[in-house]
């Protein structure tokens, strides 16, 4: 379930960054940074309605119809997070180019999550005809990719990867052709990753995951250790040990390791939904089950789309059709855009409707930071 850009995240950076600003009526900087915190909250309603009072009061448009557009777009409201980053737009004297930038950033996204693919690729035209920096490079290849132009895709990614030498540029790429199940077409890139590497610490784990990509199991496991003697700690490292463990069908140590993360606050959901994994492979449909459930318990929105989706999988690995298709049902009402969550339903709603047997879909990892 891996999302190229979390743009939230990264708007949230940037929204984060003018709290700090001195501004002209401390009453609309209180309410402006009071919005801001609530949407560093996920308390995306509360964020749009103090966003909208600072907007009313006249004050800071352009940062202001951003921050609404960022709680609408968290929200999933992207006609009206498209209108509010217009707005912005329309009030952008005196802003820098940076900040420009990114609201198209975001009205982009809007646009394609709404269909608007051509208004999405007018933007990125634009602004790479300003200045064709790697992340906007990659993102107009993605969308052409995911609209079949797979040519042109690949000219953006090419020189994208020549703007920056970065891993995970490199990985985002291959992840953008496995998406569209073109992943044979996108190891190129995790190959030309390998050449430019630097035997750094910094990169071990990059390193683990482009051999765990390209399915060199016996790599991946040498460089993970390798990060793992440097920092114990490492979580992402450690974790993704045992996505390679559970790759090679060694569950007791993958289980092993996701059992360490299980009291871990940040990581917690990752493991419960590691040790459904493990237990997928190993046929324990209950002890999933069981798992899936104290995962979601713990609400992390990083992990609860892999923890739902594998919960379909596990009601139609017991061939409990009726069950998995109502799940599936409820996942693609809360995840909409999500292409497998989508043909997992229409599978399902066949199972259901004539009684039949099938074949599941991949069980999902979430992120291995996850």
């Amino acid at each position: 379930m891996h999302k190229i850009r979390i743009l939230a995240a990264v708007a949230l950076a940037a929204t984060l960054s003018f709290s700090a600003a001195g501004c002209a009526k401390s009453d609309a900087r209180k309410l402006y940074n009071t919005a801001t915190e609530k949407l560093e909250k996920q308390n995306y309603d509360g964020a749009a309605k103090d966003f909208q009072k600072v907007i009313d009061e006249g004050y800071y448009l352009p940062e202001s119809y951003r921050g609404l557009g960022l709680a609408q777009m968290c929200g999933q409201d992207y006609p009206d997070a498209s209108i509010s980053f217009e707005k912005s737009l329309l009030n952008v004297e005196g802003q820098s180019r940076s900040f420009q930038r990114d609201v198209n950033l975001y009205l982009a996204h809007c646009r394609e999550m709404q269909g608007e693919t051509e208004k999405a690729l007018d933007i990125y035209n634009d602004l790479i005809n300003q200045n064709a920096d790697a992340e906007v490079l990659f993102l107009r290849g993605r969308l052409l990719l995911k609209t079949d132009q797979d040519s042109a895709a690949e000219a953006d990614f090419d020189r994208a990867v020549q703007l920056s030498s970065d891993y995970v540029l490199y990985i985002n790429i291959y992840e953008v052709y496995a998406d569209e199940d073109k992943g044979a077409d996108g190891s190129r890139y995790l190959e030309e990753a390998l050449k430019t590497a630097n035997a750094t610490t910094d990169d071990y784990y990059h390193q683990g995951l482009i051999h765990y990509y390209l399915q060199d199991y016996n790599d991946a496991k040498a460089v993970l250790t390798k990060a793992l003697k440097a920092n114990e700690e490492d979580a992402e490292s450690l974790y993704l040990l045992g996505k390679v463990y559970l790759a090679t069908g060694d569950t007791a140590d993958a289980r092993a390791v996701y059992k360490d993360y299980v009291s871990d606050k940040e990581n917690g959901a990752g493991a419960y939904n590691g040790l459904a994994l493990c237990d997928i492979a190993d046929s324990n449909y209950d002890s999933a089950l069981q798992n899936i459930r104290d995962g979601l318990a713990l609400n992390d929105s990083s992990v609860n789309q892999a923890l739902l989706y594998n919960e379909i999988v596990v009601y139609e690995k017991q061939h409990d059709w009726s069950t998995a298709t109502s799940l599936a049902a409820s996942y693609i009402a809360e995840y909409p855009s999500d292409e497998a969550g989508l043909k997992e339903y229409e599978f399902l709603s066949s199972r259901s409707s004539d009684g039949g047997s099938g074949s599941s879909e991949t069980a999902a990892e979430g992120s291995a930071s996850s």
